[in-house]
């Protein structure tokens, strides 16, 4: 437990020691950091007194948010609140301030059926001819690219699966590697149990259930996130799509907005099904693995030239939960 000097460290160290139980390791660290930094601040103005006014608050908002940006800011304040409530239920008045008011203006771009079908087309007759660690990258890549799209994974979540995490017989992937340490199973269907079952055995990994899908040079270890970037930008340019870098705020069709088209998607379909947004939006919230239906509404709010009528519909609200996707073989 860290050292802890001010008015309220027994509060606090009793706060993060709960906390510690809560958070996984990375998210607490993080966390923990936040609240010794608001402890130091406490001492450093000599503040003496068990309560916390808004002038004390106010004061350490300016002075941690100088120089970071407004996001860096809002997760500090995001995090003093959660101590800030403890101590008040803990019978001390104390200031609860609000986050900051930030506008994500980042616009993703949406790949229409034909731009997948160019993509797959050109990753399943990549050849790479210069030398490179990875000899596996032209299998691995088209299936990559398919379960981003088909699926909505994350890449850092791809790269991470091991063979041990396919379930052939429920067609399940579990997700172990996560954003935010929320392990998740990922539902396939019977055409993509059929290219990732094909690839295990092509790649001689089937019954290897503690070796990467993805390995580098070896299958003790995955390809790196930086690599399949590199080389869906030489997949990308090879299928001739641009990505729309000229719009303002948009940084082109990257590998992320797999994620991006497949959460529209998925609600295109449910809206298509009759499913009402209030319905299906909390269960695409959980399958993303978001820690609330705010980050689901930044995935489908934006304007596109594919999906006009249902961004309207999903604005004016404020699949089945899977996207009606081809598997292009």
């Amino acid at each position: 437990m860290p050292e802890l000097n001010s008015v309220f460290r027994d509060e606090i160290k009793l706060h993060l020691s709960v906390r510690e139980t809560e958070l996984g390791k990375e998210a607490y660290r993080h966390y923990r950091r936040t609240i010794l930094l608001f402890d130091e601040y406490l001492c450093r103005i000599k503040h003496d007194i068990k309560e916390i006014p808004e002038l004390v608050i106010e004061s350490w908002i300016k002075e941690v948010s100088e120089g970071i940006s407004l996001n860096t800011a809002n997760q500090h304040i995001h995090y003093i609140r959660q101590l800030l409530l403890f101590l008040l239920n803990s019978g001390y008045n104390c200031f609860i301030p609000r986050t900051l008011i930030t506008h994500d203006t980042y616009v993703p771009y949406l790949y229409s059926d034909e731009d997948v079908e160019k993509i797959f087309a050109v990753a399943d007759s990549m050849a790479v001819t210069r030398a490179r660690k990875n000899i596996y990258v032209e299998k691995e890549m088209p299936l990559i690219l398919r379960l981003l799209f088909c699926c909505g994974l994350r890449i850092g979540e791809t790269v991470n699966i091991k063979v041990g995490d396919l379930d052939f017989e429920r067609d399940l992937i579990v997700l172990r590697v996560t954003k935010k340490y929320k392990q998740r199973l990922i539902p396939f269907g019977k055409d993509m149990a059929e290219i990732l079952y094909r690839y295990c055995i092509g790649m001689g990994i089937l019954n290897v259930f503690d070796a990467y899908l993805f390995p580098a040079e070896d299958t003790h270890n995955h390809i790196s996130t930086n690599s399949v970037g590199n080389y869906y930008r030489y997949i990308r340019k090879l299928a001739g799509i641009s990505g729309g870098e000229l719009i303002k705020n948009g940084r082109g069709a990257c590998l992320h907005c797999f994620r991006h088209t497949f959460a529209v998607r998925s609600f295109d379909k449910n809206e298509r099904d009759g499913i009402k947004a209030s319905d299906s939006v909390p269960y695409l919230s959980t399958y993303l693995g978001h820690d609330s239906l705010y980050e689901t509404e930044k995935y489908l709010k934006y304007s596109g030239n594919h999906f006009k009528d249902t961004l309207t519909k999903f604005e004016d609200y404020s699949g089945e939960l899977f996207p009606e996707v081809i598997i292009y073989e």
